[in-house]
């Protein structure tokens, strides 16, 4: 009978690192839509991805490269479609919009 694998103990240097990643996640998350709200207002969101409009174009086009996914998309256009928030944007979505419908240039160094 094959054991259950041994999970290596927790130290401060892992437990550290972990409090890391969460504080780069989280506040990386929150320095996003800080910069997307100012670029589109919460209160105008909706009728910036409305259908008809270029952004929902070049939205259309990320899909359909699979770079935004079905659960994502479903965060641009939720039903009712007026419930539309940034607050429900994960980072990567967060930084997808911003490069591609907020006109934000990707890092000359990658």
């Amino acid at each position: 009978m094959a054991s259950a694998p041994t999970l290596a103990p927790s130290n401060k240097e892992t437990t550290n690192y972990a409090r890391l990643c969460r504080l780069l996640v989280d506040g990386g998350t929150k320095a996003l839509r800080y910069t997307f709200d100012k670029f589109h207002s919460p209160a105008n969101l909706f009728n910036v991805l409305k259908a008809g409009s270029a952004e929902h174009s070049t939205l259309q086009s990320i899909r359909k490269r699979k770079i935004i996914n079905a659960t994502q998309w479903g965060k641009l256009y939720p039903s009712p479609p007026s419930s539309v928030t940034s607050k429900d944007f994960d980072i990567t979505l967060l930084l997808v919009l911003l490069r591609n419908i907020c006109c934000l240039a990707a890092p000359t160094t990658g």
